[in-house]
């Protein structure tokens, strides 16, 4: 098993304590446990950008608890749940806590490697965290995972220059009367998006499909295959009407920043680089191609989980707890991700994420059934060719056919 362990400096000194005080005054929220022998917990995970934030919640559970030592350990295995599954079964080398995304839930149960969330369940709720992300961490009934973060897709626009659209039809209105001025003469694109993508153009067709069932845990699809066949016709004549490039989202990205485009369509990770540059922008879902068509973005989110092997399931839980909820105000500093939780953001950053978080809790999770990847594969190979102007009828009922069961 190829593991990349990470020495956390647990056993703090005055100095280093003072010194994340004082740098940017940091929360502080480990909980005193009740716990008089030592303690190691191990958190796994894959991606390096939650580096930062595990050391610091190690610090500061080791500050608050003197027994207890939490071991952040980067994972460098390509499949996460292979290796925490194959590390407990050796047991010698077992994951206290992992990350992972909520899409892998019913491989992880199904594998064993779910412990229930039954410790602090008064703190999933929708006071907290949005219905998609209380969902996402739930299977057959029971809430299993720890909501950290997530991802979705949204239409950002220049506040500079424009406001929220509520479809495409406005946006054409807009287009139709722009003017070129001195204070616009940086913009050089309208709208545009990265259009290979599946999760900047889920939305156009996302309300008329459905995977997964309500919970996302039925190996079962369904499509509204008129009203589908209607909203690809509109989807596929936005091409046209904006003529929208080939570009990617990070080219795209950089254009928004650098002034020189009104309206694009990102993953929300992309958010951190435009608060870091500057740009006075809004956030909205993705706008309809036409009044009367409805729009549903896809979401994931990153679960904190507890593994039942661990021989501490209890401290394992509120490190867990920690990780989704006690320190949820330092995520998005510290990893670039905004959290799961909606009551942490400061005020501004409450107003720019209210339809962020509107949009993801009312978007299409990721179904967490083993195979349910060919169905996203099948859809983006429809949208990739709508997009390139095929048969519309004869695409469609191609993806209905895949996808049927």
């Amino acid at each position: 098993m190829k593991i990349l362990k990470r020495v956390t400096a647990v056993l703090l000194t005055a100095v280093v304590a003072v010194s994340f005080t004082a740098c940017g005054g940091r929360s502080e929220h480990a909980k005193k446990l009740n716990i008089d022998t030592a303690v190691s917990i191990n958190i796994w995970y894959q991606d390096d950008a939650y580096t930062s934030y595990l050391d610091y919640i190690a610090q500061q559970f080791h500050k608050a608890n003197e027994f207890i030592t939490v071991n952040p350990v980067k994972v460098e295995e390509n499949n996460l749940l292979d290796a925490v599954y194959n590390g407990s079964i050796a047991q010698n080398n077992v994951a206290d806590v992992y990350l992972m995304e909520a899409s892998d839930m019913q491989r992880a149960y199904l594998m064993g490697l779910t412990a229930e969330n039954d410790a602090y369940t008064q703190y999933y709720s929708q006071k907290h965290f949005p219905v998609t992300a209380v969902n996402a961490a739930c299977y057959e009934g029971k809430l299993y995972g720890y909501p950290v973060t997530f991802h979705t897709a949204v239409m950002v626009y220049n506040k500079k220059y424009t406001t929220a659209p509520e479809n495409f039809e406005q946006i054409e209105a807009f287009l139709n009367s722009y003017q070129v001025t001195d204070e616009n003469k940086d913009v050089n694109m309208i709208v545009g998006w990265d259009t290979q993508d599946l999760w900047t153009n889920y939305a156009f067709g996302g309300s008329y499909v459905d995977n997964g069932g309500a919970q996302g845990e039925e190996a079962e699809s369904d499509v509204q295959t008129e009203a589908l066949k209607a909203a690809m016709t509109e989807y596929a004549a936005l091409q046209n009407t904006f003529g929208i490039v080939d570009k990617t989202q990070e080219e795209y990205k950089q254009m928004f920043m650098n002034n020189q485009l009104i309206y694009t369509i990102l993953d929300s990770t992309q958010l951190a680089d435009l608060n870091a540059c500057g740009v006075d922008y809004g956030i909205c879902a993705v706008p309809g191609a036409k009044t009367g068509f409805g729009t549903q973005s896809l979401s994931d989110t990153i679960l904190a989980m507890v593994n039942p092997y661990s021989e501490n399931t209890d401290t394992a839980k509120a490190v867990a707890q920690a990780i989704s909820y006690d320190y949820a105000d330092l995520l998005e500093k510290d990893t670039g991700y905004i959290s799961a939780r909606t009551d942490v953001a400061d005020k501004n950053k409450k107003v720019l994420y209210q339809p962020l978080y509107e949009v993801y809790a009312q978007s299409d999770s990721y179904a967490k059934y083993i195979g349910a990847d060919e169905f996203y594969v099948r859809y983006s190979i429809l949208l990739h060719n709508i997009w390139k102007g095929e048969d519309l009828n004869e695409s469609v009922d191609a993806f209905i056919k895949a996808v049927s069961r």
